[in-house]
């Protein structure tokens, strides 16, 4: 969900989903690692990045075969790109994922962890990749990249999860994308599906550009208990929200803040993350829009009186794949119907 700051809240909401789905997930698969080999098109050398951000090489002679992923985000766009047959094993998702994919993803192993693997998992899984978080390879979490190098297994940081930055669609998304074509050797297909991406978001920006007079907003998760989360301009989400002609009013992340912080905006839309402890299902937006109605704290939100609120689920907010140009259009249209 979150960048470093904030890796506890994702583990207790992950962890409350999990445990509400009471999902079993079956022991992966252990066998020894594949040797090394050169295969046509390789070797590929892939810049990416440790856990605080500083450039890391990687030069891998063949596709990786046994990765775990765990950045549901990534396992979405993986299979998307009919990559399942190079997972070894996936965190679970953050909530149902997109129906095309559905049946692939509850096909995959997931880890035994609720948010993610421990490093001993992680070592007895052999795996010769791991995709995920930023926040994953601190020192709390897998450990370092470079220990990981040091056994002969890669690591990648989804780019939108790096600290002290500012994502962007250009910057993060499309180059995520690019990274897995030339690393699973489908260069031409993700380079056809990044152009289609870059049409659609042409059009979106355009037709964004046109507004005369934009509409504020603020981008609020709840947790249900009082306490919410405001998303400001080092998440992603905020400069989807951008894309689609909007203003954030929020630009520094507050996390677990009281409903006073939240009544210091008065956006003309409030984008809402609900609490949904479903796996398999999608809240609706009208039981959304109930649930932070309901807060009485925040009755007399302007937004809220008006229910001037768009629905976003937690796996949309914090996908940074292949749900990213799609909440870009929605946004736009929702914003400016």
């Amino acid at each position: 969900m979150m960048k470093k700051p904030h890796k506890y809240l994702l583990l207790a909401t992950c962890s409350l989903l999990l445990l509400a789905a009471g999902c079993q997930v079956p022991p992966p698969a252990t066998g020894p690692a594949a040797p090394a080999q050169t295969t046509s098109g390789y070797p590929v050398t892939i810049q990416n990045y440790d856990a605080g951000g500083h450039p890391i090489s990687t030069t891998y002679t063949q596709p990786p075969s046994r990765v775990v992923v765990t950045h549901p985000g990534a396992t979405e766009l993986l299979l998307e790109l009919g990559l399942e047959n190079h997972i070894l094993a996936s965190v679970a998702p953050y909530g149902p994922p997109l129906k095309r994919l559905a049946g692939k993803y509850a096909n995959l192993p997931l880890t035994k962890a609720l948010y993610a693997p421990s490093q001993e998992e992680l070592v007895l899984m052999q795996p010769d990749l791991i995709i995920g978080w930023s926040h994953h390879f601190d020192v709390g979490g897998f450990g370092d990249v470079t220990a990981w190098k040091k056994r002969n297994v890669a690591t990648y940081i989804v780019p939108s999860t790096l600290p002290s930055a500012t994502p962007t669609v250009e910057g993060t998304v499309y180059p995520f994308i690019d990274d897995m074509g030339k690393l699973f050797g489908i260069a031409d297909q993700t380079t056809d599906y990044i152009h289609h991406l870059q049409q659609r978001m042409a059009w979106v920006k355009d037709r964004a550009a046109k507004v005369r007079q934009k509409k504020t907003v603020i981008i609020l998760q709840s947790h249900g208990n009082g306490r919410f989360t405001l998303y400001g301009n080092n998440y992603l989400i905020s400069q989807l929200v951008a894309d689609a002609g909007g203003i954030n009013l929020c630009t520094s992340s507050a996390s677990l803040v009281g409903a006073e912080t939240v009544l210091s905006y008065q956006p003309d839309i409030i984008i809402f993350i609900p609490v949904n402890l479903s796996l398999t299902e999608e809240l609706r937006d009208e039981a959304a829009i109930a649930q932070l109605t309901a807060i009485y704290e925040l009755r007399h939100m302007n937004a809220i009186e008006q229910r001037s609120i768009i629905p976003l689920s937690f796996f949309t907010v914090n996908n940074a794949g292949i749900r990213t140009v799609d909440t870009v259009e929605y946004l736009n249209h929702t914003l400016y119907p």
